[in-house]
């Protein structure tokens, strides 16, 4: 529970949903070009972009348009007069965010490399342009922002551009006429930084356009969101600490059971490590301490996080003092700072996010070690555990058959289908096929009614109704030998009661505890023992028992 408190209050999750799809949708629809002989509407947007003339066209039209107006907004029809805007009402954008710092276009170059038919080429090209160009940042169907987001940008600084928001129309003109785009390039980006101050997120959209070598332009809008001061509420710090306080705590309990297992392991003079790391060395431990590791390493994240943070509130309020100042160079500086350090930050926010997106999972293992206690609630995690070679066994198989599908995949409908076009593409496409996820359609288009039919009725009996059916049945037949084993155990609410009755009976006196009665029983039996000393023998009771050994004999109580 605290950990999902904590989640919520630092990932800001809505409010940043909220400003990117605002950016994107404005971006998306209303930057237009082409627009009809009245110069009213724009036939085409972002993704009619398909051409170095068509960018400079968005570029000019579009999005300088929707970005760097220079005039104010009026109502079609509206006999008011469009007047220019002041610096504060340039410098808004979509009403409530801020827009810090002039505008960064960049671009990175590809890589030439041999051609693979050198011959062929010399033979039929005709303009004495014998270069190839490296393939590495190809994407055959339409990239995501996960892909863009870790895809390699290395820029050429030295066709960086900054754009103010002075005269937009003639610094765009002069980027075409100095053909800054060639098909040297296969990437370039647009990027801008705002601010929200309403949620204090500062979000950093980056405008990318991919030049295929197939000579497709790739568009895709991403965006890099951070809250600059993430403790602003209170709360967020609470659940912090008791999340972080109840890891201290597992960790505690682990360490002191470690140190008295090797008390234990060296009891009489006699070393036993092998025997307490049999005892110990489980899966539920090792569930433990990967919990624990994950969460320390969460926290060191967390804090490196707030670290840079900031570093950005710093640089945010230097940027603007300095852009407001006339200074062009220093702004264009610290404008470059920030985007560097807001990258950083944000590649180091996105780790933290993913780390911590897989911790909730710790947390279920946990769970099932806790179900593991009780019959009745053990019966999933014991049926798992019990089939894990039938389902070895079973997984070889049904992988063998499914790649099998796979290729066969790929053979039939990869050349026009894009779900079908490698095998990393293709595998995830009939896996989600296999759950009913299938487009028919392409693939009938693609081979044909006959070949398609064939294809998925095959695939459909055989990894549907025949080898899920089995990996079903496997896991039944255990299931039902582990569930009449629990039959007679008593259900999960009697322990539960068990439990507050025994702590009533703690609370009045009537029952203690399994260490008080162990300090009770020593002490008693001390006692005794030191009583009897004087007649050479010692002599106790235990438990209704009389114990009698020479007073050089070690009693020892565990």
């Amino acid at each position: 529970i605290f950990f999902a408190l904590m989640l919520l209050s630092h990932e800001m999750l809505g409010p940043a949903q909220s400003i990117e799809r605002a950016i994107r949708f404005d971006i998306e629809e209303n930057a237009n070009f082409a627009f009809n002989g009245v110069g009213t509407f724009g036939n085409k947007n972002i993704q009619d972009v398909n051409s170095f003339a068509d960018f400079y066209s968005w570029f000019r039209l579009g999005f300088a348009a929707i970005y760097m107006p220079q005039t104010s907004s009026v109502s079609e029809g509206s006999s008011l007069p469009a007047v220019n805007l002041t610096s504060a009402e340039t410098a808004e954008y979509l009403n409530f965010n801020r827009k810090l710092g002039p505008i960064k276009l960049s671009q990175q170059v590809a890589k030439v490399t041999a051609c693979e038919n050198p011959d062929l080429l010399n033979v039929i090209d005709v303009s004495n342009d014998t270069r190839c160009f490296s393939q590495s940042h190809e994407f055959f169907i339409q990239p995501t922002d996960f892909d863009i987001g870790f895809l390699e940008y290395v820029e050429d600084t030295s066709k960086t551009v900054w754009l103010d928001y002075k005269d937009p129309t003639r610094m765009i003109e002069e980027l075409e006429n100095s053909s800054w785009l060639t098909k040297d390039t296969n990437h370039w980006q647009i990027t801008v930084v705002t601010y929200n101050p309403d949620y204090d997120i500062l979000t950093v959209t980056g405008i990318h356009f991919l030049l295929a070598r197939s000579g497709r332009i790739w568009k895709q809008i991403t965006f890099m969101s951070l809250k600059t001061r993430p403790y602003a509420n209170l709360w967020s710090l609470a659940w912090e600490i008791l999340f972080f306080g109840s890891i201290l705590t597992i960790f505690i309990e682990e360490v002191y059971e470690v140190v008295t297992g090797i008390i234990a392991a060296r009891n009489g003079g006699k070393c036993r490590p092998m025997q307490f790391i049999r005892e110990y060395l489980g899966i539920w431990n090792a569930v433990d301490w990967v919990s624990i590791i994950i969460a320390f390493t969460l926290l060191g994240m967390w804090i490196a996080t707030c670290l840079d943070r900031q570093t950005l509130e710093e640089l945010v309020i230097m940027l603007t003092n300095t852009c407001y100042a006339q200074n062009a160079s220093g702004c264009q500086d610290l404008q470059a700072d920030l985007l560097d350090a807001t990258t950083e930050a944000g590649l180091l926010a996105g780790r933290t996010s993913l780390v911590s997106s897989f911790y909730p999972f710790c947390i279920l293992l946990r769970l099932f070690k806790t179900f593991s206690l009780q019959p009745r609630l053990a019966v999933v995690t014991r049926t798992l555990w019990t089939s894990v070679e039938d389902l070895a066994h079973f997984g070889i198989i049904f992988l063998s058959v499914f790649i099998t599908f796979v290729f066969m995949a790929m053979g039939f409908f990869g050349r026009t289908v894009p779900g079908y076009s490698n095998f990393q593409i293709a595998f995830v496409t009939l896996f989600r096929a296999l759950m009913g996820d299938l487009d028919f359609d392409a693939m009938e288009e693609q081979a044909g009614r006959v070949i398609a039919g064939i294809f998925h009725i095959t695939f459909m009996l055989t990894m549907l109704l025949i080898l899920l059916n089995m990996l079903i049945a496997i896991i039944m037949d255990v299931y039902a030998m582990t569930k009449q084993n629990a039959a007679h155990s008593d259900p999960v609410w009697y322990d539960v009661y068990d439990y507050f009755s025994r702590l009533w009976q703690r609370r009045t006196g009537n029952r203690l505890n399994i260490w008080t009665a162990k300090v009770v029983c020593m002490t008693s039996l001390q006692d005794k023992n030191d009583k009897h000393e004087e007649y050479g023998k010692s002599q106790t009771s235990f438990f209704g028992l009389d114990v009698t050994e020479d007073k050089e004999t070690l009693i020892t109580f565990e």
